[in-house]
């Protein structure tokens, strides 16, 4: 997109998506975000992107093209008019030494506005009454040295509504209220709770009557559209660590209301919800992690978010960084070096297996590896579930695959399958065997590889004889090596009943790779208007999806269509130069190299032998080291069509 137009995109306080504090203050939480700032800030493009953020952007230091501006303090003359404009009285020399010793920050000028005004009838001279800060000071400590004093002038209630205030993530409904803020006994022990006790006393009036009066006093905020209650996280800030430290058991009593109040919001949600209908369950595993209650928050991940082996927050709405997000919650202090805090050994692995398929999704390859083996250590050694690490082992022979450790691939593989004939377990027996078959396709033992798939599909139909064929990734795989060796109709029969299964069950990821080899059996058939129709659509699939490895696969082989089928160098290496970037960041080795061949073609079609040449050699070279039979195969083609030419 930034390619075919000219476009403005403005992202206004990033900061909600940068780490801020510890080793990774200031980096993105997201992948696919800091690829598209890195797209932004490349020079071939006449778009631009404005970034406002409250955490320096430490991703784009390296970017000549990226300018890092620091948002001017507001002058003399527009502090005094936002101090004159909350009630604040005094000339303008007084007020001008008020913003000038505050530095001009908006929200703390806000905050000590509104309590010169609440405090002292907006009488300037009271000003003294907060010590001015010294030089060179955090605005953070700024404002917390302005909510100190605040503090000192709340009542109870208002305190106590702060700090379970403090404890919501996202905006917060009024329904909240009644369920959170005023809810007046435990339910299990029939006791007060100490936090809110202050605010329980409240009549509707008084209440509403202090709600209105921290709007007032801008500590909190109102939004007229959504009807919703929002505060500055550096206010939000302050009071969660007051929460904190002033009672660890009040805290633990906020996150176990909060768990209760978003448990309850999704008692009638659908069974197909959107990953915005997600949400409150979302909020119930962090405060029930938040609470200590760990086990009841793993309870609500597998049976109400992914809806058990449906698996469906990834499988049906693609949403691996959600997913990676929610996992983490359950280490100490989001620590993933350590082992989650659940109490049952098989959610444990559970728990370690999944962010390590998450990570492959997400394309962070070098992270994965640690997460399945430990999940397999626990498989093996504590529960004993041969079944586990049988998939397990499925798993990590395709994440050597795509590092292009071809050897390990398969000899990972072949251990999935002992440990699946020791399970008794036919099902993961069928996807071990295809796995071992796919290996040998890629290393270009042909036969052998077919005859393992003949074996897998036979073994499929007995275990379901509505299946004709293998399906899921199973299927993928049998197609691309039966398209490969030249048996191009069964490769899209094969697909055909293999898109209709993803279909069926909303597969995003598994449907896009599905479009793409219908794309590439078109392109090879000369249908190109057929391929350009299953490219498209499976890139707009894995475009509204976290699947890097779909990603990669729908931009390379729409590039190498637009390249070596279409002569279009231009769409092609937009698509190709996008692809490479992910694999190597991500280490996708053998994409990498099937890229490389096909931006081959493309510096052919744009008329540059040298540049095809060198890239072609690049990937003869790497399909070598790695013993990748078809990307040296590819990189010869490439390199026959130079020398005709």
């Amino acid at each position: 997109m930034l390619h075919g137009g000219c476009y403005v995109f403005v992202l206004d306080g990033l900061e909600v998506l940068q780490y801020q504090e510890g080793d990774q203050f200031g980096l993105l939480k997201s992948n696919d975000l800091r690829e598209f700032l890195q797209f932004s800030a490349a020079p071939n493009h006449d778009s631009f992107c404005l970034v406002t953020s409250r955490v320096p952007l430490l991703d784009m230091m390296e970017y000549t093209t990226y300018q890092h501006r620091d948002v001017e303090r507001l002058s003399a003359a527009d502090g005094r008019e936002l101090l004159q404009n909350l009630g604040v009285k005094g000339n303008d020399a007084e007020l001008d030494k008020v913003v000038a010793d505050w530095d001009g920050h908006a929200l703390t000028l806000s905050l000590i506005g509104s309590y010169i005004v609440d405090q002292y009838n907006g009488d300037i001279s009271h000003i003294k009454e907060i010590p001015a800060p010294t030089a060179g000071e955090p605005h953070y400590q700024r404002v917390h040295r302005v909510l100190m004093h605040y503090d000192e002038h709340l009542n109870e209630g208002e305190r106590a509504f702060l700090k379970i205030f403090s404890a919501f993530r996202i905006p917060v409904d009024k329904t909240a209220f009644g369920d959170v803020f005023r809810a007046k006994v435990e339910e299990e022990t029939d006791k007060p709770i100490a936090i809110n006790a202050p605010i329980t006393s409240l009549d509707d009036a008084t209440f509403d009557e202090m709600v209105n009066q921290l709007v007032a006093y801008r500590i909190l905020r109102y939004d007229l559209r959504t009807s919703k209650y929002n505060t500055h996280p550096l206010i939000r800030s302050h009071y969660y660590n007051l929460l904190l430290e002033e009672d660890r058991s009040h805290a633990i009593d906020v996150h176990r209301l909060l768990k209760e109040y978003y448990l309850a919001k999704s008692v009638d949600m659908s069974d197909s919800p959107t990953l915005d209908d997600l949400k409150p369950l979302i909020e119930a595993v962090h405060h029930a992690c938040q609470s200590g209650s760990y086990d009841e928050a793993s309870n609500i991940l597998w049976v109400r978010i992914y809806q058990c082996d449906k698996f469906y927050l990834y499988y049906k709405l693609g949403a691996y960084e959600t997913d990676l997000a929610i996992l983490t919650e359950f280490f100490p202090n989001g620590d993933t070096s350590k082992d989650p805090l659940v109490s049952r050994p098989n959610f444990k692995s559970w728990i370690l297996g999944e962010v390590g398929l998450c990570l492959i999704a997400l394309g962070r390859l070098d992270q994965a590896e640690q997460f399945l083996e430990r999940h397999n250590f626990i498989a093996l050694n504590i529960t004993k579930n041969w079944s586990n690490v049988s998939m397990c082992c499925q798993n990590l022979s395709e994440l050597y695959a795509l590092l292009g450790a071809l050897d390990l691939s398969e000899k990972t593989a072949r251990q999935a399958l002992e440990l699946s004939i020791r399970a008794e377990n036919r099902r993961y027996e069928c996807g071990s065997i295809t796995a071992i078959a796919f290996a040998e396709h890629l290393r270009g033992d042909l036969a052998v590889a077919s005859e393992d798939f003949r074996k897998a599909e036979a073994l499929e139909r007995e275990i379901d004889p509505t299946k004709q064929y293998l399906y899921s990734v199973n299927g993928i795989q049998h197609a691309d090596h039966s398209m490969r060796i030249g048996n191009a109709s069964y490769a899209r029969d094969v697909t055909k009943a293999n898109l209709e299964i993803c279909v069926r069950n909303h597969w995003l990821f598994l449907i896009s790779r599905s479009y793409r080899v219908l794309g590439d059996l078109d392109a090879n058939a000369g249908d190109y208007s057929s391929a350009r129709k299953h490219y498209n659509e499976a890139l707009k699939i894995a475009r509204e999806i976290t699947h890097r490895q779909a990603l990669i696969e729908a931009l390379l082989a729409r590039g190498r269509w637009s390249a070596k089928h279409m002569k279009n160098a231009s769409d092609a290496l937009n698509d190709l130069e996008e692809a490479l970037n992910y694999a190597t960041t991500s280490g996708f080795r053998i994409f990498e190299a099937d890229i490389r061949v096909a931006l081959a073609w493309a510096h052919i079609a744009a008329g540059d032998k040298e540049k095809a040449k060198a890239e072609a050699l690049h990937a003869k070279q790497m399909s070598k080291e790695m013993g990748y039979y078809w990307g040296n195969i590819d990189a010869d083609e490439v390199l026959t069509e130079i020398e005709k030419a």
